[in-house]
């Protein structure tokens, strides 16, 4: 196992962004169950990438087009996700939740829609490519990005069974609200800024 790419995984993994904040916004409000059903979209959209960069697209990432739709579609998701954890802040923590399919489209949205995650693939595989077995380092930077998922999603899971109340669970949900809205703003920012260079 090469330890590097699972510390850079792992570490990658646990610094704030939108896949970690979504998954621990969920643990947090629904569970354990559904904040790993939101991690398999996240981890689908990760094998996704990686496996379009492994095809040769890796120049896919730094095409300006290709960043300005990202950017307008990940600004514009993250927004309606930012609007429908605000809506809902106030729901009970043991509330009856929506369906599988819809916690892990919304893993895989949020994944497939962040600049940063495809900007990260392509920087990190690509000097690791050539060196070594490409099976292995593939899996220890999937294993260090599962493992940080998992501490954040049996952390938030502890903490709502122990300590979260329906009052901490409407500032927690605000927060997240506010957190995605800040994403957004970031998104489209990087939208702007890409269209200044195209127009």
């Amino acid at each position: 196992m090469n330890t590097e790419l699972f510390f850079i995984g792992f570490i990658a993994a646990l610094t704030p962004g939108p896949d970690n904040m979504l998954t621990m916004q969920i643990s947090l409000t629904y569970g354990l169950r559904k904040g790993l059903e939101t991690f398999s979209g996240i981890f689908t959209g990760n094998l996704i990438m990686i496996s379009v960069l492994l095809i040769g697209f890796a120049s896919l990432g730094k095409n300006i087009y290709f960043q300005v739709f990202v950017s307008l579609f990940g600004g514009s998701y993250l927004i309606y996700i930012s609007y429908q954890i605000f809506k809902n802040r106030k729901r009970e923590i043991k509330a009856r939740s929506p369906s599988v399919k819809s916690f892990y489209l919304k893993g895989l949205y949020v994944n497939l829609s962040n600049p940063k995650a495809i900007i990260f693939f392509s920087a990190i595989l690509a000097p690791f490519i050539g060196k070594g077995s490409l099976i292995l380092n593939l899996l220890s930077l999937t294993c260090g990005i599962v493992s940080a998922f998992l501490l954040v999603i049996f952390v938030s899971n502890t903490l709502r069974e122990n300590l979260i109340t329906e009052k901490s669970a409407f500032i927690i949900n605000t927060f997240s609200s506010f957190i995605f809205f800040v994403f957004s703003l970031e998104l489209f920012f990087n939208f702007y800024e890409k269209l200044k260079i195209i127009l």
